[in-house]
């Protein structure tokens, strides 16, 4: 089966989509504000990469992601290991981080402004607070999820604690990490983009809301075409390697 056999099926929703909003004008009598056509939109889109304006809006975005995502996980994944190698901690602190993470992302919006004010550190900020609470989460379950017989077995053969972290808790929850990982960013992804819209001084959330004040709809779904197309770009050129080369590789998934 060729590549494009095999991508077919996930293809046919997004040309439905467009032939839709192609024929959707002929069909029904609207104001052009409120869905311009989509060469319109085109255009826009075409105005925004020769100018320059959208490769920038791309470039904070993607680097205020990556700053959020290092800062998130390189907290949440030692932290969270170090909560569930302590069952007693873990009991103690699961009911505080299930609050948090209930509130976690753009909720914390508001506060973020008030600490950081508007601009890079505010948006940072939430990225960072969306990917921990999700990432810490996967974490805790994957380093729980490891039979209490493996542990007992690793000591009776002699393991020391740096043995039992590194040749079981580690590999045992890199499924579940890896998982975290994934879902975090795009919790996160989302978190930046309405963070963006509220705190944000460039991004492609910004630059969404920002066309809103002028009634610029194209401006706004070309920015709606970006961010899904990033996130997608992202996906298959991150996580869909690495599930590849370790969980799929080691069978512990099916393709």
């Amino acid at each position: 089966m060729t590549r494009l056999a095999r991508h077919l099926p996930g293809l046919l929703p997004f040309a439905a989509a467009i032939a839709f909003w192609l024929v959707l004008p002929q069909a029904i009598d609207y104001p052009t504000y409120m869905l311009p056509p989509l060469g319109q939109v085109l255009d826009r889109i075409g105005e925004s990469v020769m100018d320059g304006s959208l490769a920038l809006h791309v470039r904070d975005s993607l680097w205020r992601l990556a700053l959020g995502f290092a800062i998130g996980n390189g907290i949440a994944i030692p932290l969270g290991v170090a909560i569930a190698m302590n069952r007693h901690v873990s009991d103690l602190l699961r009911p505080l981080l299930t609050f948090l993470q209930s509130i976690a992302g753009i909720a914390w919006v508001p506060l973020a402004i008030i600490w950081f004010g508007i601009g890079m550190g505010s948006v940072v900020f939430v990225i960072a607070n969306t990917i921990f609470f999700a990432s810490i989460h996967n974490t805790v379950t994957g380093v729980q999820s490891i039979p209490n017989t493996l542990h007992r077995a690793v000591r009776s053969h002699g393991g020391s604690g740096v043995q039992v972290l590194t040749e079981l808790v580690l590999p045992g929850a890199l499924v579940q990490i890896i998982l975290g990982l994934r879902t975090s960013m795009a919790y996160g992804w989302r978190a930046l983009v309405a963070g963006e819209m509220i705190a944000g001084t460039s991004g492609l959330g910004y630059m969404t809301i920002e066309a809103v004040q002028w009634y610029k709809t194209e401006t706004i779904l070309m920015g709606m075409i970006v961010i899904g197309l990033l996130w997608l770009a992202l996906d298959r050129i991150l996580f869909v390697p690495l599930e590849n080369a370790t969980i799929k590789r080691w069978g512990m998934i099916r393709a």
